[in-house]
C-alpha cells in the first residue's frame, strides 16, 4: 500500500475521534480496505444509525462492522 494514503488513514483516525457521536459504542479502530485503497475500519459494540457517523473523513472512507462486546479470552 501507498505510505501516503496510509498516513491519510492514520490521520483521519485521530479525526474520527472529534467527528464521531459519543453515543456510537466504538470497540476498536483500524485500517482496512475499500477496493485496492485503504480505508478507515471502525469495531461497533451494536448497531448504530450510521448516518449519524462519518462514512469519509478527509478523503478517506470509513467502514462501519458490528462486531459486539470485545472480551478477553
Amino acid at each position: 500500500m501507498d505510505s501516503t494514503k496510509l498516513d491519510a488513514v492514520r490521520r483521519a483516525k485521530k479525526r474520527f475521534a472529534e467527528l464521531a457521536p459519543r453515543d456510537a459504542e466504538v470497540v476498536g479502530i483500524g485500517i482496512g480496505a475499500f477496493g485496492s485503497d485503504p480505508a478507515l475500519k471502525v469495531n461497533l459494540r451494536g448497531p448504530v444509525d450510521v448516518s449519524s457517523l462519518p462514512d469519509v473523513i478527509d478523503g478517506v472512507k470509513v467502514i462501519y462492522d458490528v462486531v459486539g462486546t470485545i472480551r478477553p479470552r
